[in-house]
């Protein structure tokens, strides 16, 4: 064996003390990743219902029509189908269709997040002339307590914003 060379590598030891650090890191980041997950699932959910009542407004008008986003909400679950009849029941396959397609947006896309507001059976109805709607509110909330509002005026203005407090999303304008 040569004295002057030098050993190459990484002793049992010295790689058993990295994969401890690297242990103890990936505890202190992994709540802070929860956090980012839970913002980020609130905000696609109320950004999609925010869309599908945008498309049910630009239905209406094309058809020159009432047309209605219709709510379904149980503890456990919600979702949202559009029709141009009465009411539907996003539950039942087939019942929120529009030429023969199923109009639906699920709440068990977004996990974690639940539909607080309207109640069960609720529906926007947005009418031909200008898209003008019934006014109302749809909220939605992550399990750690974030809230995004999607806000229907009798215009048929759609928005959204967050209230103020714990709940805040931010990047949202605070609900008056």
């Amino acid at each position: 064996m040569n004295p002057t060379r030098v050993p190459k590598g990484f002793t049992l030891v010295e790689l058993m003390v990295v994969v401890a650090i690297f242990a103890i890191l990936a505890t202190m980041v992994a709540p802070s990743f929860n956090s980012f997950f839970d913002r980020y699932r609130v905000k696609r959910a109320a950004d999609t219902i925010s869309a599908f009542l945008i498309n049910t407004k630009s239905e209406a008008i094309k058809r020159n029509a009432t047309v209605r986003t219709v709510f379904k909400s149980t503890s456990t679950s919600w979702c949202a189908g559009m029709t141009t009849a009465n009411t539907c029941n996003c539950t039942v396959a087939g019942s929120c269709q529009i030429d023969g397609v199923d109009r639906l947006v699920r709440g068990g896309d977004f996990k974690d997040v639940t539909l607080t507001n309207p109640a069960d059976g609720a529906m926007f109805s947005f009418t031909s002339l200008r898209g003008a709607a019934n006014s109302g509110n749809a909220q939605v909330q992550s399990a750690d307590g974030l809230q995004i509002r999607v806000i229907v005026a009798g215009t048929g203005r759609i928005r959204l914003c967050s209230p103020s407090g714990s709940g805040n999303v931010g990047g949202y304008p605070v609900c008056s």
